[in-house]
Order: structure tokens, then sequence, then C-alpha cells
């Protein structure tokens, strides 16, 4: 794959990045990050979705939603998995609060885009009711037999209602920088989506335009659950549950997920390429409430 990343245009259209509070979650240090340190047991790591704005259009849009304040009313299976496994869970402000601080309101969001469907991303999509939901088309049948038809399934069937939602499909889209299927979203290179396999079934990225002139920022969702696991300095883990004997890697295929970590590096050595992921602890915990978080935006470089 090339190296580079497509050069601006004149008049290039780009985005202004935000981060945005969306709750912060408890794990198991060993699902997340591979040695763990000594003595650590758990992680508090943010659900952080981001809010977007086009130089040209003003067009708002969000990538990912964080976790709903009432998780407890997610289906049943997964409600009792979150109890279980990711306590505790900090919803004290969710992605509409966090909007407000800078006087925007659901109705002025024009697209809810879902790196996946998993419960710390999808947030409550009814509380966007005039948005369109952009999802990668292989979710489609997890929630099409999702909950209630399924009483055990991890999703919620009401989660994509089909008359406003867009499923993205990959396998005709060509390659961009390092990576092998991407689209240029909108048509004028401010907003490249990329295929982000391994983690869960159509899980995609954000490759953003950050300036005319150059600067670019990755949003890699839950490619990697830490920078460092992109810098190679850890490793994807699996972790072993002593409570419930079972083993169990954040990623549904490790070796497709690592093989996308790879193309990801690649963009380390590439001028002005923010790279960001939604549960970067190290950076959220310096970060939070400063200058990179709605109404702020982040620098472009």
């Amino acid at each position: 794959m090339p190296s580079t990343l497509p050069p601006p245009r004149p008049n290039q259209p780009f985005f202004t990045v935000s981060a945005l509070e969306g709750g912060r979650v408890t794990c198991p240090a060993g699902l997340l990050i591979d040695p763990v340190p000594e003595g650590v047991d758990k992680l508090v790591v943010p659900a952080t979705p981001f809010l977007l704005r086009h130089s040209l259009t003003k067009q708002n849009i969000l990538f990912d939603l964080g976790v709903r304040k009432d998780y407890n009313n997610l289906p049943p299976a997964l409600a009792k998995r979150v109890n279980q496994t990711f306590q505790p869970v900090d919803v004290s402000e969710t992605v509409v609060d966090a909007l407000a601080k800078g006087g925007l309101t659901p109705a002025e969001i024009s697209h809810v885009f879902l790196s996946h469907i998993h419960w710390d991303h999808i947030g409550d999509t009814a509380l966007f009711p005039y948005s369109t939901l952009v999802a990668g088309d292989a979710a489609a049948p997890l929630v099409e037999h999702g909950y209630p038809h399924d009483p055990e399934s991890l999703f919620d069937s009401a989660l994509l209602p089909p008359d406003r939602t867009v499923y993205l499909h990959p396998s005709g889209w060509g390659p961009v920088g390092p990576f092998p299927r991407a689209i240029d979203y909108y048509g004028d290179g401010s907003l490249y989506i990329v295929d982000a396999p391994g983690h869960l079934a159509g899980h995609y990225n954000f490759l953003v335009r950050t300036s005319a002139d150059g600067g670019w920022m990755y949003l890699g969702g839950d490619m990697a659950h830490d920078l460092r696991i992109i810098t190679g300095e850890l490793k994807v883990p699996v972790y072993h549950n002593a409570q419930t004997g079972l083993t169990m890697c954040m990623h549904a295929d490790k070796g497709a997920a690592e093989e996308h970590i790879a193309r990801v590096r690649k963009l380390l050595s590439i001028p002005r390429v923010r790279i960001t992921i939604a549960h970067n602890k190290l950076w959220y915990d310096k970060a939070r409430d400063g200058p990179e978080f709605w109404p702020r935006s982040f620098k472009s470089l």
C-alpha cells in the first residue's frame, strides 16, 4: 500500500474535530493491554465520541455516541455482562450533555457514524431522531437477529431504524494510504472511511483531513485499546478470567485486528497525522476538560 496520503486540492475542504465526553468504563486491565503493570488490576477508560464540523458546509457529524446513561436498559444479557465485568460505569455526562456545552442539540447533527455497535459506542440512537445513522454492513445481521428476537443477544434490534440507517459496503472500496479498503465519503477529500477488520463485524475508522494544507487525524475506534499497542510497546492481550474460567480477547479476530494495527502503525511515519482511539486513557487523563474538548477543538498538526 502507498505510504502517503492524498494531497490537498485547491480550496480543500476539511473538518474541525472536537472530543466529547461519553462516559467512562472500568475494565480488567488484562483485557486491554499486555503486559499489565504489576499491581494493576483494573483500568478506568473513557468512551470518547468525536464531533466533526465541515469547513464549507458547516455540517455537524458524530463519530460514536459513547455510553447511554440508562445502560441497564440494554438487552438483558448485555446489561448482565456490563454489571459483571465493567463496573463501575460513570455516565455523569452523556454525549447530548457534552454537545450542549457548545450550544448544539441532537437536531443539529446530520449524521451519526457508529464505528461499530458495541454498547460503549452506540449510546442511545433514539436521542438523535433526525440524524442519519451510518454503520458497517456486517452489523446489519447482528441487529436484525438481535434482542428480543433472540433473548440472549447482546445487540438490540431497535438500534438502527431501517428508515434512517445507511450501511457501508467496503467490498467495493479502494486503497488509501496504507489501507486496502477506504472510501472518500463526501467526494471532496475531507473524510475517508476506512474498513477496520478484526474487532467486530462492521468496524470502521475515520481518516479525517483537519486542514486545507495537509493535516490529518485518524479516529481508530476500537482498533486498539491503548496507543502503545499501535507503537508496538504493548501487545494485543488474551485475557483469562479466573472467576468465569473463560479466555477472552477484545477482538473477534485477533489476527485480522493485528494486521489492521500494523497498517495504522505506518501512519506514524507520515508527517502531520494525529492518531487517537475511543479508549485513549493516557490522553484523556491529561486532556479532560481541556482545549481539545468541545466547544473547543484539536489543533491540526
